[in-house]
Parts: C-alpha cells; structure tokens; sequence
C-alpha cells in the first residue's frame, strides 16, 4: 500500500459539506454535458428506430448494382452489425482516452472527440448519396468511437472539477445529458418527423452541429486543477481555475488537499498503464472496477435498448405503440435520473446503486413469467410494458448512472484516467457481446431471455454489499483510505481465522493422541 492506513475514518469539516453551486460550475458542467453526452446518448438509439428504413437502403443498394444480396449476409445480419458495430467502435475510443487524457489534457481530449465526431456526422450525412453498406457501418464505427471517448472523458472531467460535496450530482448530470439524447432521437424517429426514407440520413448527421458548438465553446473552458497542479506541476494556473470554479479568492484549502494527494501517489506517476494495471498496491480497485462495470451491463439493460422495440412487438402492440411507449419510459426515465441527481450526494452511492439491482434482480424474474403467461392471457402484454419501464427505472436509479462515479473516486490523479478508461473499456467490450448474444438467445430460448440476467444481478448485488464502501462527501485521498483501511481489515480477519484453524488442528491432534496410547482411561476434552 502507499498510504498509511488511519485506524478510523477522518472527519469531515463542515466547510466541505456547504460548498455551493456556483455559476461558472454549472454552465460548465450544463454545456458540456448537453453537447458531448448528448451526442452519446442520441447516437445509440438513433440507429434503432429507422431500422426498416435501414435496411431498404442496403436492400436498394444491392438492387442499383444489380447483384443479390449474398445468402451469408442477409439484410438481418447487415443491420445487427450496423448495431453492434457501434458498441466496437466505443471500446475502440475508451482504450484512447488515457493517452489522450494524460498528454493533451482532459479538455484537449473532449476537442478533439468533438472534431472527430464532426467528422463523423458529415459521414452519416452523406450514406443516402454513397450507395455502399460498407460506407454506412464504417460511419457508425466512426460515431461509436467518438462516443466511447465521450463516456470516458466527460466523466472523467466532472470528477476533478466538482467539489466533494457536490460530486455525485454533477457526475451524473452526465447521464441526464444522455438520456435527453436518447429522448430526443426518439422523438426526431418518428415518421411524422425525420423518421422517414427522404430524411433518415438527416436524423443521423444533427449530431454535427452540436460537435461544432462544442468546438468553438470548450478552447474557452478551463482544464482541470488537479491535471494543472498535480500531472503539470503549474499551481499558479491551478489556483486561478480553482477561484473561477469556485467563485472566491480563498482557495488554499483546495489547494492544499491537492498537494497531500500529490504526496500521497509519488510512486504511481512513474508507473506506466500497463504497470498500473498489474500493480498489487491498485489491485483492489482493478478488481472493483471490472467487477462494477460487469454489473451495470449484466442487468440486461443493453438488451433492452437494443431490442426495445421488438420486445415491444411480440406482445399484441401494433407497430406504432411501441415506439410511443419507448418515449413515455424514456421520459420516466429521466425523471428517475434526476431524483437520483438531486439525493445521490445525500443518500449516497452504495445505497442507490444496491437498491437499483434489487429491482433488477426481481423483475428480471417477473419479466420472464409475464412474458411466458401472456401467450395464453392476452391483456397481460400491457403488464409487460410496466414492468419493463420499472425495469429501466431500478437500473437507473443505481447500476447506470452510480458506477462510473465510484470508479472515477477510486484512483487518485495519476491512475485515475487509467481506472476510467478500464471501466469505459469493459463497459463496451459487454455492451458488444451482451448486443449480440441477446439476439441469439432470444430466437432460441424466446421468453426466458430476461432470466440469464438473474443470477448476474444477485452476483453483483453481492459482490457490492461486501467491498464497495460508501464515498460520498469524501476526497479522492480519504477514500484511497478507506479502501486500504477494509482490505487491512479483510487480512486481519483471514489471518485470524487461519489461526483459528491450526488451533482446531492442535486441538484435534491432542484428543486422538490419548486414544492412540491407551483405550482404558477415556481423553478429555479441552475447553
């Protein structure tokens, strides 16, 4: 370990819980989050719900070059990888966002994603006049890896800007921001908007324009004090962006607890990605950043977005309701997200994010019977519905949003962009095999598809509930603390139960050795 572990928790000064909102913080975290997590959240469902217009492209492609639609391929298969090839491009752009973070800066890493996904909404723009499947999945590539750099690096900012009193709500303003996005690409789907054959490919491309007021907006913001003071070794910068941020002229506390946690990761910085990865002393918190992440996308959730529609279907809806219940879940959605804004600094993380897989866990379970049930009894197609929308709400009020805070929390500076980006890369390494085997699954075992889940949910409930402790209202130093202070503790308790073994083997020893001598005089028992 690097730090010393105190024998109880410190005390948190009141000064630190009454850190107010300021204005500078709040546009900040306002614009950023609604021009690049917006874009992420719009870009994964937009894809979805012109599916049918979609394939009328590929299948108008193949028909103006005269050629039959290759029997391996199919237009099924074309439009699954059109889907799934996002989720690639994703893992593609989390594994660049540490280089990226740790050489250019946070703020230089968001203009540049913002450049390429530019890029990549003029791209999009122009699959109607570029008749070739292959141009239209390579786009989507591109979209995803501008989206797996957003994931990572939004939140990876918000977290050392914020103050600890107001972390938790600012790193999940995030979410929100995806959420609206996922809302707004809905509702621009719809036929009577862009959903239709003329102006899909403008639904696709709208992304441009906030790409391009993100690039004449982030140059002008400041880039994060603990990168300036701690990676950069510039504290005067760092003071000045800490007295924007907090809108006052006394911030040498701030800048004090920033020279502790420099102390504190002396040997992390000469590490290199790879050796953190490996290193014994961040082993607990590789552990729990996979084992985290594992948990948010095992809920099902991605096989939810994906399939939404479909799953929709199959339960006596015409065609147009499901895309109308989509948008009624996604706005219950967001109103979940933003109770969870406003108390998941108050109720805490842990708390939020047990209850979330709670909820999960059991209607993983009544998913599957009312979907087995509704067969036989008709009406029970709209007790499905509810339960999916409930569904959705247990997964945002915990294992959506809640994870990429604790990960962010975990690490100090220097390692800090590694355990983001580990996260950001499991995240959509699952979100890409969970995508594909949902639909296997779900042809062959049809109903029963929501019950794989199950034991997944129970398995990261579990896992929380014994080694995630509770960091709300801490710096980044005391929970490094807390971490190492539950595995000292996690030792002591083996190393006591190892004792408490050989002692029973001792004891053991000593009962059969009297019968071994004599079988007249009858051994005692030790007490």
């Amino acid at each position: 370990m690097y730090l010393e572990v105190p024998e109880k928790d410190e005390e948190i000064h009141p000064r630190y819980l009454h850190q107010e909102l300021t204005r500078p913080l709040m546009t900040i975290t306002i614009i950023l989050t609604f021009g690049s997590s917006f874009q992420y959240g719009y870009n994964l469902w937009v894809v979805n719900h012109p599916a049918a217009l979609i394939q009328d492209y590929y299948n108008n492609t193949f028909r103006m070059k005269k050629k039959e639609i290759p029997q391996l391929i199919g237009l099924n298969f074309l439009y699954t990888l059109t889907s799934v090839i996002y989720s690639l491009g994703g893992l593609i752009g989390s594994l660049m966002v540490c280089p990226m973070a740790d050489t250019c800066g946070r703020k230089g890493t968001l203009v540049i994603a913002n450049l390429l996904a530019f890029i990549s909404a003029i791209f999009m723009g122009f699959s109607t006049i570029v008749h070739m499947y292959e141009y239209g999945i390579f786009s989507r590539l591109l979209s995803g890896v501008c989206s797996g750099i957003f994931s990572c690096a939004v939140p990876l900012y918000l977290a050392e800007i914020a103050p600890r009193n107001l972390r938790g709500g600012i790193m999940t303003m995030g979410m929100v921001a995806v959420t609206v996005g996922v809302l707004i690409s809905q509702i621009l789907g719809l036929p009577e908007f862009l959903g239709s054959e003329r102006k899909w490919a403008i639904l696709l491309s709208l992304t441009g324009v906030l790409a391009v007021f993100q690039l004449f907006l982030l140059p002008k913001f400041p880039e994060s004090p603990r990168f300036l003071l701690i990676q950069r070794k510039n504290e005067e910068k760092a003071r000045q962006v800490l007295k924007v941020l907090r809108a006052k002229e006394d911030v040498e506390e701030d800048i004090e607890e920033l020279h502790q946690e420099d102390i504190a990761e002396l040997e992390e910085k000469e590490m290199s990605v790879l050796n953190r990865l490996t290193c014994k002393g961040l082993r607990r918190q590789i552990i729990c950043v996979v084992l985290l992440m594992a948990g948010q996308q095992f809920t099902g959730i991605n096989a939810v977005y994906y399939y939404a529609e479909t799953i929709y279907r199959t339960v006596w809806l015409n065609w147009r309701k499901p895309r109308y219940i989509s948008i009624m879940s996604s706005i219950f959605v967001l109103l979940t997200l933003l109770f969870v804004t406003y108390s998941i600094d108050s109720l805490g993380r842990r708390l939020l994010i047990l209850v979330g897989l709670g909820i999960c866990s059991t209607f993983c379970v009544l998913l599957t019977i009312s979907q087995e049930l509704q067969v036989a009894i008709s009406w029970l197609s709209y007790v499905t519905s509810i339960l999916m929308v409930i569904f959705l709400l247990g997964h945002i009020v915990g294992p959506g949003p809640i994870p990429n805070v604790i990960i962010a929390e975990m690490f100090l500076q220097s390692s800090r962009s590694t355990g983001v980006v580990l996260g950001g890369f499991v995240h959509w390494f699952l979100n890409f095999i969970t995508g594909i085997m949902f639909l296997q699954f779900g042809r062959k075992i049809g109903s029963y598809s929501f019950l794989m889940f199950w034991p997944l949910c129970i398995a990261s409930f579990v896992f929380i509930f014994r080694n995630i402790p509770e960091t709300k209202q801490k710096n980044f130093l005391q929970i490094r603390n807390l971490l190492a202070l539950q595995a000292l503790k996690r030792i002591n308790v083996q190393e006591s139960q190892g004792k408490s073994d050989q002692i029973r083997q001792l004891d053991g020893g000593r009962r059969k050795k009297p019968r071994a001598t004599t079988s007249t005089v009858p051994s005692v028992p030790s007490i």
